[in-house]
């Protein structure tokens, strides 16, 4: 699930995402193999956690890089003659400010659209993550039921 968020990124960091994937996957699929009731009903949500998981490490890996950078790069090249900034070996122009910013706010918007709140991407610990997925999943679930 990761390859479809690192596919056109550096190899370095495209790397360390698909290791990362792949520890904290093994850690959710040991929480949900029915060792820990509190996880075990999220087992049938198996490719959901999948997506989630990966689209987690790609916005803590690279979006919160992006917005971070459009955010500096924008007020110095937009608020000043400058016509570009360098980050580390990369220059970072007005049009790719542009396409960055795009890039944060299309993410957003995938988010809003499926009611993913932004809160489910911030953990340190899989475990924590997982807790997370099934508060959101069982609020899903009473939205559900609500509306029948």
């Amino acid at each position: 699930m990761i390859n479809t968020f690192t596919e056109n990124l550096p190899y370095r960091l495209s790397e360390q995402m698909i290791i990362e994937y792949n520890k904290r996957l093994s850690d959710v699929n040991y929480f949900v193999s029915g060792k820990f009731d509190y996880y075990a009903h999220l087992k049938g949500d198996i490719e959901s956690i999948q997506m989630l998981l990966a689209l987690s490490i790609f916005y803590k890996r690279v979006l919160t890089n992006f917005d971070s950078a459009t955010k500096f790069s924008s007020r110095v090249v937009f608020k000043s003659e400058a016509e570009a900034i360098q980050l580390g070996t990369y220059e970072l122009s007005s049009k790719e400010i542009f396409k960055l910013n795009k890039t944060v706010i299309t993410f957003r918007k995938l988010l809003e659209d499926y009611s993913i709140p932004i809160g489910l991407f911030e953990y340190l610990e899989t475990k924590e993550f997982l807790r997370k997925v099934k508060v959101y999943k069982d609020s899903l679930d009473r939205n559900a039921d609500k509306n029948g």
